[in-house]
């Protein structure tokens, strides 16, 4: 394992153990039992990974999901700045990067690739199953919350909604895209 790897996987875990103990004191909002189940089956699939040394799958899967985080956080910086223009446009193309990473990228690639080309090698093991299974609730979470994005999006381009973040709108949304306060 590289000292990259090493920092990323304790980064990560550590922010999601961070966000699993704090949702159990935070207010409960609609989406309490998916937050609980993504937090459960993240920390358990970089535990796993982390154990078994799937390394290179665990640490793709990171960064896939990492990438629309960056453009979620920057749109609520823009947010605070009052610059409401590049808010919106941040959280659509936010949006967009959230639907290709984790309903193409991750389904078609990802968990591709973990489900097949290891039975051409090796034959199954109980980790394997485990490992998959995992993966598959997390990319039912990714549906769950793209289709309230959409709707969000929806909302925005053809509604009456001018400002996603103002809105309320957004706000019943971001709690589920994001535990942090907007």
């Amino acid at each position: 394992m590289l000292d990259s790897q090493y920092w990323y996987y304790v980064l990560e875990m550590s922010f999601y153990g961070s966000l699993f103990f704090r949702v159990t004191f935070d207010v409960k909002r609609k989406d309490f039992k998916e937050q609980i189940i993504h937090h459960l089956a993240t920390l358990t699939l970089l535990s796993f990974s982390w154990c078994v040394n799937y390394i290179r799958i665990g640490t793709l899967v990171m960064l896939i999901h990492d990438a629309s985080d960056v453009l979620l956080e920057s749109a609520k910086l823009f947010n605070y700045a009052k610059w409401e223009r590049t808010c919106n446009s941040l959280f659509v193309l936010f949006a967009i990067v959230f639907m290709v990473t984790r309903l193409i990228i991750f389904p078609f690639w990802l968990i591709h690739c973990t489900w097949v080309y290891p039975t051409l090698q090796y034959p199954p093991f109980f980790g394997y199953y485990f490992f998959n299974v995992m993966l598959v609730v997390l990319l039912f979470l990714h549906i769950f919350w793209a289709y309230l994005i959409l709707r969000m999006v929806k909302k925005f381009l053809f509604g009456k909604v001018r400002h996603l973040f103002g809105s309320g709108i957004f706000l019943s949304f971001f709690s589920i895209l994001h535990p942090f306060p907007l």
